[in-house]
């Protein structure tokens, strides 16, 4: 799925050139992006986004994402109740909806957002068979800078930070006496590489 997901990017960005996207920029009211966070792949995970823009809403763009991630024990070690218990977390399949404002003229790139995402995750823990599912909401707030090394269009590259508030919709039963747990507040930074297509 990974490389299927590279493959098509780079197909797209070489049937629509950059040069010609930007010359035409202007006559275009919207436009799409793909795009995908690549922590997300270092993790042994997935993401993929598509986004849209219109020029009735110059400094609004809206997200649509979809996800999964294998967290790091040393992630969920890092939160003290969880220390030392042995548990691993998969978050089998997320989608997730968000906007960006970009606030500033002159520099266009910088941006805040906000949004919301649905989780679907399994914990286990080293030594026990079991596992448990759960469902998490998590509103997010976020801050990035879009930057177009070729242009206005064409590739893009988007450094970003972004706070997550999980709340849980359903607990996951106790493995060998433990209950995994989460922080309130879930810090994450990462860097997404996409590909804007003028329409």
């Amino acid at each position: 799925m990974r490389r299927r997901f590279w493959i098509i990017l780079l197909v797209s960005g070489a049937l629509f050139r950059p040069d010609t996207a930007v010359a035409s920029d202007q006559a275009h009211k919207h436009s799409i992006s793909l795009s995908t966070d690549t922590l997300t792949w270092a993790i042994d995970g997935y993401s993929v986004i598509g986004s849209y823009e219109h020029s009735a809403y110059p400094k609004l763009r809206f997200h649509a994402e979809v996800f999964g991630i294998k967290l790091p024990e040393s992630i969920i070690d890092s939160y003290e109740p969880n220390q030392g218990e042995g548990w691993q977390r998969r978050i089998d399949g997320a989608f997730m909806l968000s906007v960006d404002h970009h606030p500033l003229p002159r520099l266009k790139g910088l941006h805040w957002g906000a949004g919301f995402n649905v989780q679907r995750s399994t914990v286990s823990r080293t030594g026990f068979a079991s596992f448990q599912e759960y469902d998490t909401f998590e509103p997010i707030v976020r801050v990035g800078y879009q930057w177009f090394p070729l242009g206005s269009a064409g590739l893009f590259i988007t450094p970003y930070a972004v706070l997550g508030f999980p709340i849980h919709l359903s607990e996951p039963d106790a493995i060998g006496g433990e209950v995994y747990e989460e922080a309130a507040v879930l810090p994450v930074a990462s860097v997404q590489f996409g590909w804007r297509f003028p329409m």
